[in-house]
């Protein structure tokens, strides 16, 4: 059974001791898209399974290991699925003719637990605690592997030990996903009777009490020798589990407490109790694999693909190791649409003249980025590594995983890019953005870095429009809310959502700048970066090569990568050879002191800076969220110089305004007089001249076909024309190709 290792030689006295471990299982949130089981017009026995069963089954059934320990981890809710999912296979495997019948390998309840931390609706990481919905997405998304290929030991003293999957787990997973499953009314006996008896377990959680400490006895024969869970009213956690009978008692429970615990891992849970405590019910069915054979050679032939060039495919990453986007059971409409994947579809429907610019998988654009959270903190994208080995899922992606890319590579000097994307998106709009741009810095003999924010609910920059837009009309009846507002002049209206969003929205722009801030302090993730980007240097350096770093910042990635630039100065800077900004949203003071500052240590020489910004004009024809819809009749730099920044009016360093000579079209509309002299400092510093480029033109390109966007804050990374240049500076010359689509 999973306790079982030769690391842990304990494993049997852990298997049979009953552990004490944390209750932190918690409730589901309230989702109103959740399938409600509604139980079939049948008749339920008085009890099941039979006793007959029991007492023909039972013995083998523990006998084989089938009872679980989760040891004193709050793992339950991996456990208590692995519980339910064996539980279903063996009754597949029983109902097969018994001759040459073989059973079934038990479940991996790890990659359940580490799956159920990841899907969960909390915020944050640090935590044990899981929801049961969150492990139904997980399996539901990913599949899970069998126990031997990522066991879970335990310690002499019970304590779960973290060991990362063995080769071919993720394969494996695939063959067992989950089919359809509904939440079941915890409050109705009958439908949870009902759900048990036509698929077999139900999967629950329920706060526990002491009255569930019960003595250990005999493998039972029959329901009478079930022992009952005494009725207590204080209350001590959380737990996940497996209901897998009733009878005139209560349900049938089996735990994943080791045999010691009840009738070699069984109990009666009496129905008041049920009621009472009871948080989560979920009625689960195995599900039917699918062939993914094309889509694996479909990989192997992209990858074959990119080697055959002179440059190369990134190392390749394991499918599974990640957030996925959709279920292993769902079919895209993709299945017939060229190189298109059908488990993993492109943000676009594009067939490619170079196929190395075909866009990366989800898991392999998360190789490809640090994700930033609360703090500036490194968060865990690989859940199949330890959360809190940050240092090294960062040695893995900054040095790693770019080593493995450079060996072949016969030039001296080898290239390396860090693109800091723009605040308030989603994780998932700036993978998708990855995604597309990484394979074309990729074929052009540039590997890829980029740095990502970890938006929270409710701090995308739609949500804090949506929020605006309701305060500015109160109420909730904003229907023809903007036809109201255009009734008044544009420039009043902007007026009134820049002066509530200074009262209600400048809290989510602060907490982010304070963020990247915080991402600069020790083992967070800008340290991380600067520290590991020396170890990759060091260790080129050894085979006599040079790592040549460029950064590109987008909008509020210029304050993440003006706060990198601290840590990569000290007594032997780390160099970077340029640097090009798109719409940077940081304040003109500081870049005076960041990128200043960068170039004082040796870091940034300021004439290897280049900035790209849109016209004042193309300012105020741009809009939020869009120019078709705009809550905001301006662009987000206004909306934070005027609104969201520390002061009103504060210039920012992607602004026309704050890079030129003053223009009598902007007197009426002066920067704040404290903030006048940032602009003078940052102009005598930087050289300016063709280091500074304007988006003239009321539309940019998009594809090769000659599609166009209207020219935004937000269209600098679809913008062709700009990536191209940026790629060819980076590169020394041409590209391998012409760019093809942005449109995503």
């Amino acid at each position: 059974m999973a306790t079982k290792t030769k690391k842990a030689s304990a494993g049997k006295a852990a298997a049979n001791a009953v552990p004490t471990p944390k209750l932190d299982a918690r409730p589901d949130r309230l989702d109103l898209r959740d399938l409600v089981y509604r139980s079939p017009l049948r008749s339920l026995p008085p009890r099941w399974p039979l006793d007959a069963d029991l007492k023909r089954l039972l013995p083998a059934y523990v006998k084989a290991g089938r009872i679980l320990n989760q040891g004193n981890e709050g793992a339950c809710t991996g456990f208590g699925l692995a519980c339910v999912t064996n539980y279903l296979y063996w009754l597949r495997h029983l109902a097969l003719p018994a001759r040459g019948r073989k059973a079934p390998e038990l479940v991996s309840p790890r990659m359940y637990y580490e799956l159920a931390k990841l899907y969960d609706e909390w915020p944050g990481q640090d935590y044990e605690g899981s929801s049961c919905r969150g492990a139904l997405k997980g399996w539901h998304k990913h599949g899970v592997c069998t126990e031997t290929l990522w066991r879970y030991p335990l310690d002499r003293k019970g304590d779960g030990i973290f060991e990362r999957p063995n080769a071919g787990w993720d394969d494996d997973a695939t063959g067992r996903p989950l089919g359809v499953y509904y939440r079941v009314d915890k409050k109705s006996v009958v439908d949870m009777q009902a759900a048990i008896y036509e698929i077999g377990a139900v999967y629950v959680s329920s706060d526990v009490h002491d009255g569930w400490s019960i003595d250990s006895a005999a493998v039972p024969d029959s329901h009478d020798k079930l022992p009952r869970i005494a009725r207590m009213t204080s209350k001590t956690g959380g737990h996940a589990f497996a209901l897998v009978g009733f009878n005139e008692r209560g349900f049938v429970v089996q735990n994943s407490w080791g045999t010691g615990w009840g009738a070699s891992g069984f109990a009666i849970l009496p129905y008041e109790d049920w009621v009472t405590n009871g948080t989560d019910a979920w009625a689960v069915a195995l599900g039917v694999p699918q062939d993914l054979s094309d889509v694996k050679a479909h990989r192997a032939l992209g990858v074959k693909a990119a080697r055959s060039t002179k440059t190369k495919a990134a190392p390749a990453a394991s499918g599974f190791r990640v957030m996925a986007g959709r279920g292993l059971s769902d079919v895209g409409a993709t299945l017939c649409y060229g190189d298109n994947p059908r488990d993993d579809p492109w943000p676009f429907k594009h067939d490619f003249t170079h196929k190395p610019y075909q866009p990366l998988r989800t898991d392999e654009a998360y190789t490809h980025t640090l994700v930033s959270g609360n703090d500036g903190q490194l968060m865990s994208t690989d859940f199949t590594r330890a959360r809190h080995d940050r240092e090294g899922l960062a040695r893995e992606i900054v040095v790693e995983r770019p080593t493995a890319w450079f060996t072949g590579n016969k030039d001296k000097t080898v290239k390396l890019a860090i693109y800091a994307h723009g605040g308030l998106n989603s994780e998932l709009g700036s993978l998708q953005r990855i995604r597309v741009l990484a394979p074309y810095f990729l074929a052009n003999g540039i590997y890829p870095l980029f740095l990502t924010w970890k938006t929270g609910p409710g701090e995308t920059l739609k949500d804090m429009l949506e929020d605006l837009k309701h305060r500015v009309i109160a109420g909730d009846r904003t229907e023809g809310w903007l036809d109201k507002l255009r009734e008044v002049a544009a420039e009043a209206k902007d007026r009134a959502i820049e002066a509530v969003g200074r009262q209600f929205a400048r809290g989510i722009w602060s907490e982010m700048r304070e963020n990247a801030e915080g991402g600069a302090t020790s083992d967070h993730v800008l340290d991380l970066t600067a520290r590991m980007l020396r170890e990759l240097s060091t260790s080129l350096a050894k085979t006599g090569r040079t790592l040549e770093i460029h950064l590109v910042g987008h909008s509020a990635g210029s304050i993440l990568l003006g706060h990198l630039l601290g840590r990569m100065a000290g007594p032997e800077p780390l160099a970077v050879n340029s640097c090009e900004l798109y719409a940077a949203a940081c304040s003109s003071g500081f870049a005076v002191k960041h990128y200043g500052a960068a170039n004082d240590a040796g870091v940034l020489p300021l004439d290897r800076l280049r900035l790209h910004v849109l016209t004042d004009s193309n300012e105020r024809r741009d809009g939020l969220p869009s120019g078709s819809r705009d809550v905001y009749g301006k662009s987000l730099l206004y909306l934070v110089s005027r609104a969201l920044d520390d002061i009103r009016k504060q210039p920012l360093l992607g602004m026309e305004r704050a890079l030129c000579a003053a223009d009598p079209m902007w007197s009426s509309d002066q920067w704040d007089a404290n903030a006048q002299q940032d602009i003078v400092d940052w102009m005598a510093r930087w050289p300016a001249g063709d280091l500074l480029h304007f988006v003239t033109t009321p539309k940019v390109r998009t594809t090769k076909t000659g599609d166009q966007i209207s020219a935004s804050h937000g269209s600098f990374d679809n913008n062709i024309d700009v990536l191209t240049g940026t790629l060819e500076r980076m590169r020394g010359g041409a590209l391998v190709s012409p760019m093809e689509w942005l449109d995503y």
